[in-house]
């Protein structure tokens, strides 16, 4: 039987509580380099508004700045993508396709076949849903795109990864199966346990 909406709405909501927490414990060891550069980003701020910089300038400023930030924080970004892997991909494949939010609302994911979920179906999921694509685009981005375009590939891949998940959020709202982008890709689908 498919999982009710407000079913997964909550498991959803409890596990993007324990992703924050364990994040942002994560996230506490910034780089201290990052409090010169954000000072940077609000020089470049000022420079434009006050109409010393033109837009293209402080673009490409900006882009610099970020390349920085995100160059930074690479060790930050890997324990990230490393966590929502856990949290997301491995935890489910050894609980029955639940994470704790599912499996505290008596939920989990399922392949389209209702056979066992599998890792590939699990990852390929949350590269949409959980926005790995982006955390691995960025993580790598930084090192092989150019500092002077750097802003414009993570505003671009931000707005794509926010558009996937928006669109499987109404997917998943207005369909009549309730499967996600993300549920149609992997191959997968919620279901109330048995």
């Amino acid at each position: 039987m498919k999982a009710p909406l407000k079913k997964r709405i909550v498991a959803y909501l409890i596990d993007i509580i324990i992703l924050l927490v364990i994040l942002g414990f994560i996230n506490i060891f910034d780089n201290p380099d990052n409090a010169v550069l954000n000072k940077q980003m609000d020089m470049a701020s000022l420079e434009y508004y006050s109409g010393h910089t033109s837009f293209n300038d402080y673009i490409t400023d900006l882009g610099v700045i970020y390349n920085h930030i995100d160059k930074n924080n690479i060790i930050i970004n890997i324990l990230n993508i490393i966590f929502i892997v856990i949290y997301f991909v491995i935890f489910p494949y050894f609980n029955n396709g639940q994470t704790i939010g599912k499996r505290i609302n008596h939920i989990e994911v399922r392949a389209k076949s209702n056979k066992k979920i599998t890792l590939i179906k699990l990852f390929v999921r949350n590269l949409i849903i959980n926005g790995l694509v982006y955390l691995l685009a960025v993580t790598i981005g930084a090192f092989i795109i150019t500092p002077n375009i750097y802003f414009w590939f993570i505003s671009i891949l931000g707005i794509i990864q926010v558009g996937l998940v928006f669109t499987s959020m109404l997917m998943v709202l207005y369909r009549k199966d309730k499967k996600g982008l993300h549920d149609l890709i992997a191959g997968t689908w919620v279901a109330s346990e048995r």
